[in-house]
């Protein structure tokens, strides 16, 4: 069944798999091996996802495929959606008597309400400048997302950024869900990210991922995709490898990377596969929103290979990043000023020494610690 809304639609499939997947068992033959140097032959041995086309009068596009998923193994980190202006009132498309600034400023205002329903916050303050061809934008939450008005066939782009997803209000896909395909006027998913962690590198690291392009996992077609490398492959130094798959440009694009050296620890293993869907080349179904996990394994024949491997809870995720960045700011400061401070300490107690170094302003918190402020604050 084909729902449409504008330019989107819900793929459904053969036997009205519920969008939630309760009550659905897989039956996809999985593969029996987990040595990932085994060569195998994917295009064989893999369930091959069903490519369905949608025409919009002028071009033909895909719908993004899925393959059912006994578990929970991926989550979605970032999500891009546009809605029509008119979705806060018909009054906000007319231009008559207000000035075009004010009337996009007052839709926002409009617009503030569902978004604090569907996240648990809502814009915050206005940037200087448009972002993305839109001549308004605004800040969403404590540096959570941009929303962004002005042009753009009087549509209002939001983009939810991975801190966004993670400290949004759980259960927000759901809830974006709804408002998207029930109140929303020419609503469409333009971007959205689905990642899966390994917290020891164990399932899957960028070494597999190599290995598996050469194996053909990441291949769909005859033409095998590019394939690019960052960081020191060679003689890794602790500052994290990243193995990029794909185009940017295209409809899909995967990076798998070294995410707890990134985040500065050089002995953490934790791993990262992060796939970004794009509505360039292909149709996004807001079921993807619902059911992240049947997306994600059927972006890839190598992916098989993890379905059994559960996607750590959000709360567990943000306390390691939290742990991470804090043991890495220590280590900076110690190294930085740890000499000082030993000095000082003879000179001063403890909480006086603390005041005389600490920043004037008590509320004033280093960028890069915000999400671990944020994260204790929950905890």
């Amino acid at each position: 069944m084909i729902k449409n809304n504008s330019n989107t639609a819900v793929l459904q499939w053969g036997l009205n798999t519920p969008s939630n997947k309760m009550g659905v068992t897989n039956s996809v033959a999985r593969m029996d091996t987990t040595d990932w140097d085994l060569p195998l032959p994917f295009a064989r041995e893999n369930p091959v996802p069903y490519m369905h086309m949608i025409s919009n009068g002028s071009t033909v596009k895909p719908v993004q495929c899925r393959l059912p998923a006994d578990n929970e193994i991926a989550v979605v980190d970032w999500v891009n959606f546009t809605v029509g202006i008119e979705t806060m009132g018909d009054r906000f498309l007319n231009t008559e008597d207000d000035s075009d600034e004010n009337r996009w400023t007052h839709t926002i205002r409009a617009f503030d309400h569902h978004l604090e329903h569907i996240f648990g916050f809502s814009t915050t303050s206005q940037n200087k400048s448009g972002r993305n061809f839109y001549k308004q934008s605004y800040v969403l939450g404590q540096d959570m997302g941009l929303v962004c008005i002005g042009g753009q066939r009087n549509t209002v782009l939001v983009m939810l950024s991975g801190k966004g997803c993670a400290f949004a209000n759980p259960g927000w896909e759901k809830r974006l869900y709804t408002f998207l395909t029930t109140l929303a006027q020419r609503a469409k998913l333009t971007r959205i990210d689905i990642a899966h962690d390994d917290f020891d590198g164990k399932n899957i690291n960028v070494d597999w991922g190599n290995a598996q392009d050469d194996l053909g996992g990441f291949q769909l077609g005859n033409r095998a995709p590019n394939i690019e490398y960052k960081g020191n492959w060679k003689r890794p130094n602790g500052r994290g490898r990243t193995l990029n798959i794909g185009s940017r440009e295209s409809g899909k694009y995967l990076r798998i990377y070294e995410k707890g050296r990134a985040e500065g620890d050089p002995e953490d293993n934790w791993q990262r596969a992060e796939v970004e869907f794009k509505a360039v080349d292909r149709i996004l179904p807001f079921d993807m929103l619902l059911a992240p996990s049947e997306y994600f394994i059927a972006a890839y024949p190598c992916f098989q290979q993890i379905a059994e491997h559960i996607q750590p809870a959000r709360i567990e995720t943000l306390k390691k990043n939290a742990s991470i960045s804090m043991n890495a700011a220590i280590s900076t400061i110690k190294h930085q000023y740890g000499k000082y401070i030993n000095l000082f300490k003879q000179l001063f107690e403890p909480e006086e020494l603390i005041n005389l170094i600490s920043h004037t302003d008590s509320l004033a918190y280093p960028k890069r610690m915000e999400a671990a402020m944020l994260t204790a604050m929950r905890m």
